[in-house]
């Protein structure tokens, strides 16, 4: 006679014991293209604390505002609050990097400096979705060569 499971959900996935690495599953940030994955991949989940993870210490964030012709920069702090509220607040998030514009890495294996074109779309609710087109001009940092690679700033290009 078969044993019986009390308790078990029969349409619930076993568990599994291998463990992920989230480099594979969100993009490897000791490669330029793995960071942009990684971006990419905290913007879809709207996971602030992904997103986190590749921006550094001391980070800028910079726009142009056009009504009032003047530059607009704020902090990390500021970032991954408006960041995180952007994620709490709306139904979904689609970020595709297209081409690099520039990329330059042959100066250092610590810095970076890399501006791509991007298109974002953002679903608020059933009847309201934003979309915009743009580059963002980052310099990205790390310690050491092989280490993840985060972002001190971002120029931000888009008609958002």
């Amino acid at each position: 006679m078969a044993a019986t499971c009390w308790g078990c959900n029969p349409f619930a996935p076993g568990l599994d014991d291998a463990v992920s690495d989230p480099n594979k599953l969100l993009g490897d940030r000791t490669q330029i293209d793995g960071f942009f994955d990684w971006f990419r991949s905290a913007y879809q989940l709207r996971d602030s604390t992904l997103y986190g993870q590749i921006v550094a210490p001391g980070f800028t964030f910079t726009y142009f505002d056009f009504s009032n012709n003047t530059e607009v920069k704020w902090t990390r702090d500021v970032e991954m609050a408006a960041t995180h509220k952007l994620f709490r607040n709306v139904r979904s998030t689609t970020l595709q990097w297209n081409q690099y514009i520039v990329a330059d890495t042959a100066l250092s294996d610590t810095m970076a400096v890399v501006e791509r074109a991007f298109n974002l779309s953002i679903n608020q609710d059933d009847a309201t979705v934003y979309q915009g087109v743009g580059s963002a001009r980052l310099v990205l940092v790390r310690k050491r060569k092989g280490d993840p690679w985060k972002m001190r700033s971002w120029y931000d290009k888009s008609d958002f």
